[in-house]
């Protein structure tokens, strides 16, 4: 059963993807996906790789992702494996993690649905953003109908909405971004998951032609 468990769990690591990130919640529980959620970003994180190395350990969270990237990208290592063995292990599995279709779909809805709550901060930040700019216009635009002039302070303060709304729209996008790659690699799954199960195992066609 040891030897079992610790084929699995090395069946598993090396199917992680090059964009996976393993990090741990309040409570110890380790995750893996291909983003870091949001209530976590200030937490260390380990960036895996293919082979499931751990190219990178991030402690200080302050570094920007893009040199983390190309840092990254340095470190990748050549594969431990071939392409076809990588491919065997990763349909092992495959059929190892999900007992159906359906479960496979439910793992689809619940990832979309933790992704779900970190775009809706972010869009209740955009449009809290956007109806603060609204305001601020509206009363630069009642004193300059009233002859006076708009302070230098008032005009930072716009400024600064229109750079946070800026960046609210970014992160918008790149959440819709994130998933649509969620719900691509779910597909991949899904359809190599129906391939799978659709033609008999070699072993089991074995014993039947021996039979």
């Amino acid at each position: 059963m040891v030897i079992l468990m610790a084929g699995i769990i090395s069946l598993w690591v090396t199917s992680l993807s090059a964009d996976t990130y393993r990090w741990k919640d309040k409570d110890g529980n380790v995750h893996y996906g291909e983003a870091v959620p949001a209530e976590y970003a200030d937490q260390p994180y380990d960036i895996i790789n293919k082979a499931g190395i751990v190219i990178e350990h991030i402690e200080d969270t302050s570094v920007p992702m893009e040199v983390i990237a190309e840092k990254k990208g340095k470190k990748e290592r050549a594969p431990l494996i071939s392409e076809e063995q990588r491919q065997i292990q990763s349909d092992r599995l495959l059929v190892i993690r999900y007992g159906s279709e359906e479960e496979i779909i439910k793992a689809l809805e619940l990832e979309i649905a933790q992704l779900g709550y970190d775009t809706k901060v972010i869009n209740q930040s955009y449009k809290s953003t956007t109806a603060s700019i609204r305001n601020q216009i509206s009363q630069a635009a009642n004193r300059q109908r009233a002859g006076q002039e708009i302070s230098a302070e008032q005009e930072k303060e716009i400024r600064h909405l229109y750079a946070r709304q800026a960046q609210d729209a970014q992160k918008q996008s790149l959440m819709s971004q994130r998933e649509e790659r969620i719900r691509a690699r779910y597909q991949e799954d899904l359809d190599r998951y129906r391939y799978l199960t659709s033609k008999p195992d070699d072993g089991d066609q074995q014993a039947t032609d021996q039979g």
